[in-house]
């Protein structure tokens, strides 16, 4: 079929051209073809600057762009060129041949050539790109890194000063290149160089290039950054030389003040902040400015602490009263943010901290309590089904009293809880694995969430609430496990074999974990490995003074206590010292006025008071004696007779403002028993007194309110007892009963009890308000007198019931039921005794 064009449709077009004509020249579009580029760069991956070094018969890829005005790239065809052909050969692709490619076009072998230098470019519509200098050199053996000789001196022969009068301190080192034994340096060309910092750690020296004016490009300047030990290296033609080790001078003191206030001790209203200067000087005495410490604070909930780098001091801090309460605060120079590299790790303190009272503008808020109970493992003889709880008590307003609210259900049955300082999660620990199927839990206040790969008793929390310690001493091998950022799923948990740890405590940095197992102490480190001392005689506790030089242990010592540096060399000599206590020390618990310890060695009670001192010299690091120039000299106070005779200590709290402690306890072997009070003791005045619960309830577990107006008591009649700290007055007695808010339950929808000892009950006989019940029992232990007995499933209902056991008969109990109906035939009726789930773990959110 012929092609044709309609009269009509070629009129269409015609009129449709000349309309177009017709709109001037906006609608004119100017397309230009291969643009010409405005710039063009010519890269390597292994390119110094405009340099590249290159062994004899090694080939490199390059990269050509091209950009426009805008700066955009550009797509262009390039052609490269090499100066020294003889030397350097570049085919069409970019790749480069330290000596002559088979093709341009499609290069596949590379002869060698000889030693030299070429320029390389890149070059489209006349643009050329800048020439790229490449050094072709002998295969180089190895790489030697060292200072230039004859430069000036600097103030130290062993490290630079950050705080140099003349500003950061810097060395000119050189790299030297060698095939075999001859020199081929000046052939290389650039080395690259690069410095190696701990982890963690910031820039601890800073390398820049020699001047363009003077170019030296086998030299490097290495400048002083963060104080610490860092390394550098220089690299050619992928070869690495061996680190060498530059230091930037360490830390030697940190001394704080508040600004405009001269006084060490500072009471605040809530609401207030305080700034806090850090003077810090380095080991050759030089002031340094802009210095990464470490600012921590004994009591999160009472005054936090932050920090800042500063260009007029160290570092600037600063602590916010955040709620009523007491705490000291500190700053450190912490490896590996400061002083990182060296080994043994060189951690600094200040001779003393800045400690804060914070006095309330307002009625404290209402704090917030979580009870639990072992009972499911230790008060389950006939290893029941049961499931533990944890449970909330609050109250909703000021006015009202505290209840139990809704349980939420534990994974497994807990041994221990402890709060993080910050009140943001809380740890329960596990007796045992149990084969893989138990571990430790994370309560975040609505669930509980467990691991397996952490179990035992919860010894500690890290002052920054990213470690958690536990200790299991049930099964084979005894562990600790040091569980990292362990409220996460992205934790990390350090098993360490150390059998019978009994007690830990973290430094205020959380550098180093002090864990005590017998006779021996153990000293866990971020930075640090695991070391072990052996102790003198057997320790209980440890606890660090506030300004975190140094920490204490009750025990280890033949003298009662004793104390141990964090700051030491073990090549340095023997750190542990001895701290003369009344006898029997058990534990102890840092004061918030950062220099004491409360040591409790019942019958006594004391306080140990550190007196650091010492001057600095040049070159010294600033660590106690033996390894270096501080000193510590302890005083300790008259021990004060708690009146209650001997007794072994099960609890020591401190109240938030410092002001008193409360001990709980046993009796000694071999009648062993919870103590009927609470011992109190009023650190400032010196005196003790006891406080009783009503009903004659015995004390298993306590916890005081941040504010220190409430301690929560969990007592051996199942309910939390609500103390008013000021009176002494038991205002409250909390339950938990199996319906609503339960500790422990059994199987079943609603909750049914656990059962410690099932009965077949079948005769009963009534005699006044009492009924005697004959029975068998149908597992589990005898029954005993005061027990609790469940009845149900009789032919008369009256016989049904809760009652408590009067008396024991052959085959016979007991208890008091004006609506019991004597019956002896037809009986299939069943008793039981519920184990006791009393809350022994108690604990308020700080």
């Amino acid at each position: 079929m012929g092609r044709f064009v309609s009269l009509a449709a070629l009129g269409c077009i015609l009129l449709s051209c000349a309309f177009l004509a017709s709109c001037g020249h906006s609608q004119t579009t100017n397309v230009i073809v291969n643009p010409v580029p405005t710039s063009i760069s010519l890269t390597s991956s292994s390119a110094v600057g405009l340099n590249v070094s290159l062994e004899v018969g090694k080939t490199l890829g390059f990269t050509a762009t091209a950009r426009n005005p805008r700066n955009q790239v550009i797509n262009e065809t390039f052609s490269f060129l090499s100066s020294n052909p003889a030397v350097v050969t570049i085919a069409g692709n970019g790749a480069a041949c330290a000596g002559t490619w088979d093709s341009l076009t499609n290069p596949q072998v590379c002869t060698p050539g000889t030693v030299g230098t070429a320029q390389l470019t890149a070059t489209a519509q006349n643009v050329s790109s800048a020439p790229i200098t490449v050094y072709v050199h002998a295969r180089i053996t190895s790489i030697a890194v060292s200072k230039v000789p004859g430069q000036a001196p600097t103030l130290s022969n062993v490290c630079l000063s950050k705080g140099a009068p003349a500003g950061p301190e810097s060395w000119l080192y050189q790299a030297t290149a060698m095939n075999g034994s001859n020199d081929i340096t000046s052939s290389v060309g650039p080395f690259s160089w690069q410095g190696v910092n701990p982890t963690g750690s910031s820039a601890i020296v800073n390398l820049t290039s020699t001047p363009a004016t003077t170019p030296a490009l086998n030299e490097e300047i290495v400048s002083a950054g963060v104080p610490g030990l860092g390394m550098i290296f220089a690299s050619a033609s992928g070869l690495n030389s061996q680190t060498v080790s530059v230091e930037t001078c360490p830390v030697q003191t940190i001394s704080i003040a508040a600004a405009g206030n001269p006084a060490t001790s500072l009471l605040v209203n809530t609401g207030t902040s305080t700034t806090l200067n850090a003077t810090v000087t380095d080991v050759l005495g030089i002031t340094l400015t802009g210095v990464p410490l470490t600012w921590s604070t004994s009591n999160p909930i009472s005054t936090t602490a932050s920090g800042s780098t500063s260009t007029v001091y160290g570092s600037l801090g600063t602590a916010t009263a955040a709620a009523v309460g007491a705490a000291d605060v500190t700053a450190s120079c912490t490896p590996p943010t400061c002083n990182g590299g060296i080994k043994p790790s060189l951690p600094i303190y200040p001779a003393s901290p800045i400690s804060f009272t914070v006095r309330g503008t307002s009625a404290p808020a209402s704090p917030a309590v979580y009870a639990s109970t072992t009972a499911c493992t230790t008060a389950n003889p006939t290893n029941a089904i049961c499931n533990a709880t944890i449970v909330p008590i609050t109250k909703s307003s000021t006015t009202s009293t505290f209840s139990a609210g809704s349980p939420v259900a534990l994974p497994a049955s807990p041994n221990s809880i402890l709060f993080d300082p910050r009140g943001t999660n809380a740890y329960l620990g596990v007796a045992s694995t149990h084969f893989g199927q138990n571990g430790a839990m994370v309560f975040s206040g609505s669930a509980a969430s467990q691991f397996t790969s952490a179990f035992g008793t919860v010894l500690a929390v890290s002052p920054d609430s990213t470690s958690v310690i536990f200790s299991d001493t049930v099964d084979t091998p005894n562990q600790i496990f040091v569980c990292n950022n362990c409220s996460t799923t992205s934790r990390t948990i350090t098993s360490l074999l150390i059998p019978g740890a009994t007690a830990a405590a973290f430094s205020p940095d959380s550098l180093k974990a002090y864990i005590v197992a017998a006779s021996n102490l153990y000293i866990y480190s971020k930075v640090d490995a695991l070391q072990k001392i052996s102790l003198a005689a057997q320790a209980f506790d440890a606890a660090f003074i506030g300004n975190g030089m140094f920490g204490y242990l009750a025990g280890g010592d033949a003298a009662g206590a004793a104390s141990f540096p964090v700051c030491f060399d073990p090549n340095s000599g023997a750190a542990l010292g001895s701290v003369a206590t009344p006898p029997g020390a058990m534990m102890v618990r840092a004061l918030p006025d950062g220099n004491s310890i409360l040591a409790l060695a019942p019958p006594d009670v004391e306080t140990i008071t550190a007196s650091i001192g010492g001057s600095p010299s040049l070159n010294v690091s600033g660590c106690p004696a033996p390894r270096d120039f501080y000193t510590l000299a302890n005083s300790v106070s008259p021990g004060l007779n708690l009146g209650q005779g001997a007794f072994i200590p099960t609890q020591l709290m401190i109240s938030g403002d410092g002001s008193t402690a409360y001990i709980l306890g046993k009796t000694p072997p071999p009648n062993t028993a919870p103590l009927p009070f609470v011992i109190t003791f009023n650190i400032g005045n010196q005196t003790t007194s006891v406080i009783s619960l009503s009903g004659t309830a015995v004390p298993l577990s306590a916890s005081i309110s941040p504010a220190g107006d409430f301690l929560f008591v969990g007592a051996d009649d199942g309910t939390v007892h609500v103390v008013d700290t000021a009176s002494g007055a038991d205002l409250q007695q909390i339950s938990f009963p199996i319906g609503q808010s339960p500790l422990c339950f059994g199987p079943g929808n609603p909750p049914t009890v656990v059962p410690k000892t099932v009965l077949g009950i079948s005769a009963v006989s009534q005699n006044g308000s009492n009924a005697t019940y004959s029975y068998v029992v149908n597992s589990g232990p005898a029954l005993a007198i005061g027990e609790t007995v469940v009845i149900a499933g009789m032919q008369d209902g009256g016989n049904d019931g809760t009652y408590t056991i009067l008396s024991l008969g052959t085959g016979t109990f007991t208890v008091t039921n004006n609506s019991g109906v004597t019956t002896t035939s037809a009986q299939n009726g069943s008793g039981t005794v519920p184990i006791t789930c009393n809350p022994d773990l108690v604990a308020v959110k700080p």
